[in-house]
């Protein structure tokens, strides 16, 4: 093995990115993920593209599970930078935070991933008032390291797998994963690229990355830094956004078997909230805007990883160790009316540290025909927070609804094999294994709103879980273009344990318990008409212990804040397709879609807060049609044009209670079916310029976003609703990017 096959080879297994010249100079009849456009060639085949999904160096087609690709120069030029936006087309996803600035509303989460919604399945949430560092139902990897920094730009590709990946990934896999692989250093090219973006919203983003060969071959370094900022959609100050990010890697190879991957990454958050309140009058859709005051916050990370390769042979060893820290400042407001709550909420996090260590152990042949995996990870979590909840309802000149002082510690160690034994050279069949053990230590002070004081001790301060989750995969090539696969999953998620009150405002312990995810999953990949269509299909159906969360408040309307655990079992099921088609050289038609039938089961004694089995956000429907065109203008210039149609079907944005519903409230949460176009048009001026304009939400569609909160609603004719959000989704938003490559 050359040093070449070699380096491509460790990076893509242990899920590092891949550069593009990295894949260029690998033997593999491959291509990395590439912009699409830029794949097209002088015949019209559907290139392949690399993935590492399965920890393991394949092609998306060859890879039997539901995974959806999507490139970095593609998400550049579209002016896609956020999460959301990212993953906006691949199908059997909603939700998702942002991956540039991590925030919501003026403050943040240290996990990402708590919005995304896949195949229906959502995240449990924690106590109301409680700590951050709640384990979601999906998880990020930027680079190989759980939720790690940095995956907003310099992006190589997006890798969404849907499904459990637990006996593959480190933690939290339970319904999917969000891979981001960010460029890596080159050992041989010098090369730079800066990326300016002006936009509407006085939208200023500033991206680059420079590659330098210290030793040709063996050492090379890679910077890269991100600058975003725009002014708020509703409020020129409300919702504005500011995120400074910067990120070194460096990559030395001193001999052909071994490689070490060096990287720092830090990412400083300003965010505003509030500065309008919306309300809904007269009708769902008639939006009434009013100031009201800014809330403010900060958050910044900071990250050091590195990534260690060994080929030792029969077996090739990996070692992934990663510190993170997180620190957050924020005030949060909201002023509702009429009927409240009009509030400030306060949260400080002054300690939030983060240690991984992973280890992998495979077998190095890829044509063996036994091909085995093991890993073991180790997490820990250091959590320091304050929250603390002010009411300006409350009488006779307001107070605190509760004061919370926690100190959190999460530890969790898991241990997961898998392996895959093919029968023939067209059949195979995948068995894997995960055991899992999570420890919480909380030492918790909570204050109710009468005043009373209660902290966690003893045996209640502890919680331990532990479970064993598997795969079983049967997979079949009826062809060398066509796959088949079934398969049964499971994944598994940790509870949590917090103080929060009761309804005679007395502190009081909540529990949420451990919960298992169960899939079931057939699909088959395609390709027909000598590589010019692509038909990717799968199907799935989805059973979950129980959905569970604390947040609900259960009290009567006002301004107190009452939580109780809630536990609902969820079932899920539904299709996803995905084609891609070329009938000549210089076009691409695509589409994506996804069927989703998510529903809550028996809500118990809480059937009065739900005021339907339908869950939300999941729209049943998810639809995205484009098609991409190359126009060849001279030898040095091309222009390339797409066009893209996203259709969502009518949903809930959020939960309501069966009051609020038989008040009326029902179509206040409706959101419509919607069609969203956005354009592009790229000039590509050589291989070293290229200029973009783009307009996303070309008809400037407003509607209600995930997640809208209702705080109450009154009878009347029309009800009287009382809306907490601050927010609507996104506007019409155009800008112009240029990039410059060396």
């Amino acid at each position: 093995m050359n040093r070449a096959q070699f380096l491509l080879t460790t990076s893509l297994l242990a899920c590092a990115a891949t550069s593009q010249t990295a894949v260029a100079q690998s033997t593999a009849p491959a291509a990395d993920a590439t912009s699409s456009a830029a794949q097209v060639g002088p015949t019209a085949a559907i290139q392949d593209i690399i993935v590492t999904a399965e920890r393991r160096f394949n092609t998306a087609q060859r890879t039997a599970a539901a995974i959806s690709v999507r490139s970095g120069n593609d998400l550049l030029t579209q002016g896609r930078y956020e999460l959301k936006n990212i993953l906006e087309d691949v199908p059997g996803i909603s939700g998702g935070a942002s991956a540039s600035t991590n925030t919501s509303q003026a403050g943040g989460t240290d996990n990402p991933s708590t919005g995304l919604v896949i195949r229906g399945i959502q995240s449990n949430s924690g106590v109301g008032g409680s700590a951050t560092s709640t384990s979601a139902a999906a998880a990020i990897y930027v680079d190989d390291v759980y939720n790690g920094v940095g995956g907003g730009y310099d992006i190589s590709r997006v890798e969404a797998l849907r499904g459990p990946q637990g006996t593959l990934y480190g933690r939290s896999a339970t319904a999917g994963v969000v891979a981001i692989h960010t460029n890596d250093p080159n050992l041989k090219d010098i090369g730079a690229e800066v990326s300016a973006e002006l936009g509407n919203y006085n939208l200023r983003h500033f991206t680059g990355s420079a590659n330098l060969p210290i030793v040709e071959g063996k050492l090379a370094l890679r910077v890269s830094g991100n600058h975003f900022e725009r002014d708020g959609y509703y409020a020129t100050q409300g919702d504005a956004r500011k995120s400074t990010s910067f990120r070194a890697k460096l990559l030395w190879t001193p001999t052909d078997n071994f490689s070490a991957l060096l990287g720092y990454a830090q990412e400083f958050n300003d965010t505003q909230s509030g500065g309008v309140a919306i309300s809904q009058r007269n009708s769902p859709t008639d939006f009434v805007f009013q100031p009201q005051a800014v809330g403010t916050g900060k958050n910044h990370f900071r990250q050091y990883w590195a990534n260690f390769n060994v080929d030792l042979g029969p077996v090739t060893l990996t070692y992934i160790p990663a510190y993170r820290t997180w620190y957050q400042y924020t005030t949060a407001v909201a002023r509702v009316s009429p009927g409240g709550p009009n509030i400030d909420n306060f949260v400080s996090t002054p300690k939030d540290n983060f240690m991984t260590h992973e280890v992998r152990l495979r077998n190095s042949d890829a044509d063996a025909k036994f091909r085995w995996q093991a890993g073991f990870l180790y997490y820990r979590n250091s959590l320091s927070e304050i929250n603390n909840l002010f009411s300006y309802d409350i009488p006779p000149a307001g107070a605190y609804v509760f004061k919370s002082n926690t100190h959190k510690v999460t530890t969790a160690a898991g241990v997961f094999a898998e392996g895959t034994y093919a029968f023939t050279p067209s059949t195979r069949l995948t068995a894997g294994i995960r055991y899992d053990h999570t420890k919480i230590e909380i030492d918790q002070d909570y204050t109710s709103v009468i005043g009373i004081t209660q902290s966690l001790a003893g045996s209640d301060r502890l919680a331990t879980f532990n479970n064993v989750t598997y795969k079983a995969r049967l997979e079949h090539d009826l062809s060398a273009r066509n796959l088949i696969y079934a398969s049964i999953a499971t994944g598994f998620s940790p509870g949590d344990k917090s103080l929060t009150q009761n309804a005679l405002g007395t502190p009081t312990t909540q529990n949420l318990k451990d919960q298992t995810l169960t899939t079931y999953e057939i699909g088959t990949k395609n390709r027909f008409l000598n590589n010019r269509l692509q038909i990717n299909a799968s199907g799935f159906y989805n059973v979950y212990g129980g959905y569970q969360t604390a947040g609900i408040n259960i009290a009567p309307p006002g301004p107190i804040r009452i939580f109780q655990t809630i536990t609902v079992p969820v079932k899920t099921y539904g299709a996803e397709l995905e084609v891609q088609a070329r009938p000549w050289a210089n076009g691409t038609f695509g589409l994506n879609g996804s069927y989703t039938h998510a529903r809550y089961g028996d809500f118990g004694a809480f059937a009065q807060f739900f005021s339907t089995h339908t869950i939300s956000p999941a729209p049943p429907v998810q639809i995205t049609g484009s098609y991409d065109h190359r126009v060849n203008i001279s030898d040095t210039a091309t222009l390339v044009l797409r066009g893209a149609v996203r259709y969502v079907s009518e949903h809930d944005s959020s939960r309501i209670t069966v009051q609020m519903a038989d008040f009326g409230g029902a179509p206040y949460v409706r959101v419509p079916a919607k069609a969203l176009a956005d354009l592009n048009a790229r000039l590509e001026l050589g291989s070293h310029l290229t200029i973009t304009g783009y307009v996303r939400n070309l008809f400037n569609e407003r509607y209600l976003p995930d997640n809208w909160n209702i705080a109450n609603v009154f009878p009347g004719n029309p009800p009287i609703v009382a809306v907490s959000s601050n927010t609507l989704s996104d506007p019409r938003t155009f800008g112009i990017i240029v990039t410059a490559r060396y």
